[in-house]
């Protein structure tokens, strides 16, 4: 899908025509066909799609940590803030990673190092990108932890004496201690319960807001997405399928998976109606079908899905969708 081109100027993030394939032996992984993502200055874009759409590599992308050797970045570009980040050498993507652009995990526990203590951690970022003194680095350290909740003393204690949501708020430490331009997080709030998720989340936008940054939210829950997004990409099978604002995505759903995926949602006010999930799996992706890959799955598949990728089509000024309803003789097919 093509998003509009807008002043380059005005874009923390764009990735054009991205295409990744995990390849190895026995076969080819067909991850992300084509993704075309663009995230305004101080703005968030929630990525949403089910497991296996491509979300987490593309996300990847965007600091060059596709894994070797089988990830391979077929064609496409990333630009930040202009700068082409798949051209960059060892040394500049250094200085980009942590700095430029930080990234928050799905599971803290993961994402910690279980033997150096929370201090150390959030400090080894400072004193990388701010060269300054380990001791000052320390200091700017508790001063982070101070600023997501947690009292500077606590610096010297490690991840196992922190809970599930206080771990958590240490990566976002870790995440936002050099103040970057773009914070990509990815579900961030899945390990934790769900009293703990919307402290997280208040944090993150929260600090988002005081540093003036761009944010990429990777998520499957759409109730995240209206609490902290300012537009929404719709992912399925490697492809963004539907783009728009809240407004669009929310009210004037364009794409028949979009409405499957507000249709799955429980209805507080009609508690004893069914939930109506859509049918089927996500495709095996080292054996996409042909044209649309969600036409297998599609209540209002057409001939012509089976054969063809539909083309981009812009609803509006905000709003495009991928689906042969909407060219000029199937408009009002939904």
């Amino acid at each position: 899908m093509d998003i509009k081109k807008v002043n380059e100027q005005e874009n923390t993030l764009e990735i054009k025509n991205l295409v990744i394939h995990y390849i190895s032996d026995d076969e080819v992984v067909k991850a992300v066909n084509g993704v075309n993502i663009i995230i305004k200055a101080g703005k968030t874009l929630g990525l949403v799609g089910e497991t296996g759409a491509g979300k987490t590599t593309t996300a990847l992308s965007i600091l060059n940590l596709v894994p070797e050797p089988q990830g391979k970045i077929l064609s496409g570009e990333v630009l930040l803030e202009g700068r082409s980040v798949l051209s960059m050498n060892d040394l500049e993507l250094e200085e980009v990673r942590g700095d430029k652009v930080a990234m928050i995990f799905q599971d803290p526990m993961t994402s910690l190092n279980p033997v150096h203590t929370v201090g150390d951690q959030i400090a080894e970022s400072i004193a990388i990108h701010r060269k300054v003194s380990k001791q000052e680095a320390l200091k700017q350290a508790k001063e982070m932890l101070e600023l997501v909740g947690i009292p500077g003393e606590r610096a010297n204690e490690y991840p196992y004496q922190f809970s599930g949501g206080m771990k958590q708020r240490v990566v976002i430490a870790i995440a936002l201690a050099c103040s970057p331009d773009l914070l990509i997080a990815d579900e961030p709030t899945t390990a934790l319960d769900v009293t703990i998720q919307a402290q997280v989340l208040k944090l993150i936008n929260e600090l988002r807001q005081k540093y003036h940054m761009s944010m990429l939210m990777i998520t499957h829950d759409l109730g995240i997405v209206a609490e902290v997004c300012d537009e929404v990409s719709i992912a399925y099978a490697g492809r963004i399928i539907e783009h728009g604002n809240l407004e669009d995505i929310f009210d004037h759903m364009r794409h028949p998976y979009t409405k499957g995926l507000f249709d799955a949602l429980p209805d507080i006010e009609a508690r004893r109606s069914e939930l109506k999930p859509i049918k089927g799996l996500m495709p095996d992706p080292t054996n996409l079908p042909t044209g649309c890959p969600f036409h297998p799955r599609c209540d209002y598949a057409m001939e012509i899905c089976s054969q063809s990728l539909p083309q981009t089509k812009w609803i509006s000024e905000t709003h495009c969708v991928e689906c042969h309803l909407y060219n000029d003789t199937n408009e009002s097919r939904l």
